[in-house]
């Protein structure tokens, strides 16, 4: 007989998102099939081919997933384009530690997790490389600002964090999302961006793109009933999941169902070309119809067949799309607590939350980027005080030169580039004597400033009016 060993047999089933399949009559014609994505290879040998996979620990998912759902019903974000709330945990993951009191039991509650593992949790996130996601924190406060939250000062200049987006966003964002003033105290930060590309390039279909392979079926769920759902594959480590409910199906109901899906997904739970049984043959959603349709052997051996053996051929049609927001989250939930966390002694600064997100969804892939940016910004400027200083001013308006040297290595001490920076020497000129009369009778040098400017006219050293 065709069986398979009993324990190749123990491993697989150990293993929830793998099952084995093959024919009872022939041996070594058996197939270890992923649930999750529908893809089959052909298992020969005996059981040292399987080799069971520990579960993944997704505390850190569950939590982030707990939080999305927690601000989408409070700041009404169930229709939201775009929004990445895992950017604005890993923001409040990566301060909350130093909270305190009634501070930290909320912010406990809110994170799903104790602050002491969510911090951990965001420095692994942080720090952790993957195949195609990136992510990254800046912490930012002023000279004099006092914070428990471990920060670069003094806060950089809005070009320099400009630059910080651009370049931490793979250059899908180019602007940092908040702007710093002289009042700005504290800036914290994050940066995620991914961009994985599909197995294979979706097919343009009028105007639409249709996915022939992936992960295809329809899921009975408890917060929407029937769904369609459609994933194509990705070498890239990212699941891009579409999900769609019947229309007149409430938003909020419809992120549930997408929250029962990824679980059925994580847990093998999911499987390719699968549908409920006594489904109708049309619906919302999907439309199933016998036809006939020219293929090789070889395209057809790879078609899902249902339970009486029938080939079964999945298209979906989906929209290219691109979104793009700039959110206002100072009302999300943890947003208050952790500002209040990071800026202890200034307790009427005033707190912004800001997130710029975008995403494109093509024929090649799927890209995204989110920048959360939380800032707290005084109230009132800083104190102004009158101070006696010896001022030095250094002049080069006249003939000068320059040198670039090289520092570090081989290098070191070596003269680069050398120029000489020619022109009128202003030193000697009514230039430098004018300034100086500015600056000891100004009424004075505003009635000679006329008479000056002519002689200097007359010597070449203004244009002419």
């Amino acid at each position: 007989m065709g069986m398979p060993p009993l324990e190749l047999a123990e491993q697989v089933a150990a293993t929830p998102w793998q099952r084995l399949g093959g024919c009872l009559i022939v041996p070594g014609m058996w197939t270890a099939e992923c649930l999750t994505c529908g893809q089959r290879e052909t298992v020969e040998g005996g059981p040292a081919d399987f080799t069971a996979t520990p579960a993944p620990d997704r505390t850190v998912a569950r939590a982030i997933t707990g939080y999305a759902a927690r601000c989408r019903e409070q700041l009404d974000q169930t229709t939201t384009s775009v929004v990445s709330h895992a950017g604005l945990w890993l923001l409040l993951a990566s301060a909350a530690e130093r909270a305190t009191g009634d501070d930290r039991a909320s912010l406990e509650e809110i994170l799903g997790m104790s602050l002491d593992e969510a911090s951990a949790a965001g420095r692994r996130l942080l720090a952790q490389p993957h195949p195609t996601l990136a992510a990254a924190a800046g912490a930012w406060a002023a000279a004099d600002a006092v914070t428990p939250v471990g920060v670069e000062r003094p806060i950089p200049d809005q070009a320099s964090l400009d630059a910080w987006a651009a370049e931490y966003t793979r250059g899908l964002i180019d602007r940092f999302p908040l702007e710093v003033t002289e009042l700005t105290r504290i800036v914290l930060a994050t940066a995620l961006v991914l961009e994985p590309r599909w197995t294979e390039r979706l097919v343009a279909d009028g105007a639409w793109l249709r996915l022939t392979g992936g992960l295809q079926t329809i899921v009975e769920t408890r917060a929407a009933g029937l769904v369609v759902v459609a994933k194509p594959h990705s070498q890239d480590g990212i699941d891009v999941i579409s999900v769609r409910a019947h229309p007149r199906t409430k938003p909020a109901q419809v992120w549930q169902a997408v929250d029962e899906v990824v679980a059925l997904l994580d847990d093998g739970g999911l499987w390719h070309a699968e549908r409920p049984g006594g489904l109708q043959a049309n619906g919302f959603g999907w439309r199933v119809r016998t036809t006939s349709v020219q293929m090789t052997e070889g395209e057809r051996s790879r078609l899902p067949t249902d339970v009486m053996g029938r080939p079964q051929q999945w298209r979906s049609r989906v929209p290219a799309w691109a979104a793009q927001e700039m959110l206002d989250l100072t009302d999300a939930p943890g947003v208050a607590e952790v500002a209040a966390v990071i800026l202890p002694e200034e307790p009427d600064a005033v707190t912004s939350c800001v997130q710029t997100v975008r995403a494109e969804y093509d024929a090649y892939g799927f890209r995204a980027a989110a920048l959360t940016a939380l800032d707290r910004v005084g109230s009132m400027p800083p104190q102004l005080k009158q101070v006696e200083v010896e001022r030095v001013d250094l002049d080069f308006r006249a003939p000068h030169a320059v040198v670039a040297v090289a520092r570090g290595g081989a290098w070191e001490g070596v003269p680069l580039v050398s120029a000489w920076i020619g022109g009128a020497n202003h030193g000697d000129s009514d230039v430098e004597a004018l300034e100086l009369l500015a600056d000891t009778d100004p009424e004075e040098a505003a009635g000679l400033r006329g008479y000056k400017e002519q002689q200097m006219r007359n010597r070449g050293e203004l244009p002419s009016v």
